[in-house]
């Protein structure tokens, strides 16, 4: 568990580490497999959240998936442009919900590049490790200017359970 004065001063940092939707690239779930493999090799992304037109979340796409998809159709380009996203996406993906906590966070993106945060089932954003990574900066640099840091001592720790 999370000391709830960290957490507090690590979701302070929200601003910071949550890339809001309008910010983030994001391919439609009626696209076609042609269409996600040249954004993601033009733009050097590994996967990007799937989402409906409505907004709501439907997983992750990523090359291996594309890759995965040409395998089994021998590269087959024809069968590429006529073959929707939504056949191969992974659905498979830890989300948050908008009101999260920073301890679920730090859990689930032990597996993934990038959390994607719900409202329901509206994407609103993502948390990319990157992001988390840099408000762990900030609290071992800013932590102390604002606490008190001391060490308990020995014969206090089992009191403190």
């Amino acid at each position: 568990m999370i000391d709830r004065q960290i957490e507090d001063f690590l979701l302070a940092q929200t601003e910071t580490f949550m890339k809001p939707a309008k910010d983030v690239a994001v391919l439609i779930d009626e696209h076609n497999i042609a269409h996600a493999k040249l954004l993601l090799s033009q733009y050097k992304y590994s996967n990007v959240p799937v989402i409906t037109k409505q907004k709501e979340f439907v997983g992750i796409l990523g090359l291996t998936e594309i890759v995965e998809f040409e395998n089994a159709h021998d590269f087959f380009y024809e069968k590429s442009t006529q073959t929707d996203i939504s056949e191969i996406v992974n659905n498979e993906i830890e989300t948050v919900q908008l009101n999260y906590s920073f301890e679920d966070v730090l859990r689930k993106l032990t597996k993934q590049s990038f959390l994607p945060v719900l409202n329901g089932k509206e994407f609103v954003g993502i948390i990319p490790r990157q992001e988390v990574l840099k408000a762990f900066s900030a609290f071992v640099h800013d932590f102390p200017k604002h606490y008190k840091i001391e060490k308990i001592p020995e014969n206090e720790k089992n009191l403190k359970k």
